[in-house]
């Protein structure tokens, strides 16, 4: 094994392309193929890894059918991934579920609805340690959150038919959706989650109006939110 201590490995801002990040992805999977026994946290914000690296990535983060990720947190954000990217990224955990992977922060990566529509599939069957997801500062608008909620465990009073919460992630408790469009709509999907206790709505102009429609969810004190 090249680095058998390493826990750590940050390269953001070292100008990562594609073929970058496929070189990176034949260390860490041949690193973590001779027996590395702890997952890596790593860091690859502000890189221009783009769609086209993803298929390396991917690679990286549903490495092994057995053990599941590689990774236990992976920082995306600023990677130029957009749609495309995350649709090759949601295959893959498709394909071999990113189980050990508790930490994904895809913020400011061109993200849609599209994108988002794409990813809740994977979210609710293919991230079962995922227990912070950050998705700031991408255009998801209110339908793309509110398919990414879908895809989480609801509080049995939001309406939701207990009966089918099986194929939805529990472990998902802190959700950042700052500057997402999510409007009131998004807003109110993600207020009636059960499983989330830090849950991020900032600049999303809500506004006054906004605010009066959530205020009822808040009322009391919320049942699980606590940040």
């Amino acid at each position: 094994i090249a680095f058998p201590s390493m826990e750590h490995l940050t390269l953001s801002e070292c100008n990562i392309g594609p073929m970058g990040m496929n070189s990176l992805a034949r260390i860490i999977i041949s690193d973590g193929s001779s027996g590395r026994s702890k997952r890596i946290r790593l860091s690859l914000a502000s890189n221009p890894i783009t769609s086209e690296g993803c298929q390396s990535l991917s690679t990286i983060i549903s490495a092994n059918p057995t053990n599941g990720s590689l990774l236990s947190v992976l920082e995306l954000s600023q990677c130029s991934l957009g749609d495309n990217g995350i649709k090759l990224l949601s295959s893959a955990a498709l394909s071999s579920p990113c189980t050990g992977l508790a930490v994904l922060d895809l913020s400011e990566n061109s993200i849609t609805e599209e994108g988002a529509n794409t990813f809740s599939v994977s979210l609710a069957e293919a991230w079962p340690d995922l227990n912070e997801l950050k998705l700031a500062k991408n255009n998801l608008r209110e339908d793309g959150v509110v398919s990414v909620i879908s895809a989480l465990v609801h509080r049995n009073d939001a309406g939701i038919d207990s009966s089918i919460e099986s194929n939805k992630n529990s472990s998902l408790t802190s959700l950042d959706l700052t500057d997402t469009s999510c409007r009131v709509k998004g807003a109110k999907a993600a207020l009636m989650t059960g499983s989330l206790t830090t849950l991020r709505l900032f600049n999303n102009k809500l506004g006054s109006d906004g605010f009066r429609e959530i205020a009822p969810l808040l009322e009391g004190g919320h049942p699980s939110i606590v940040n």
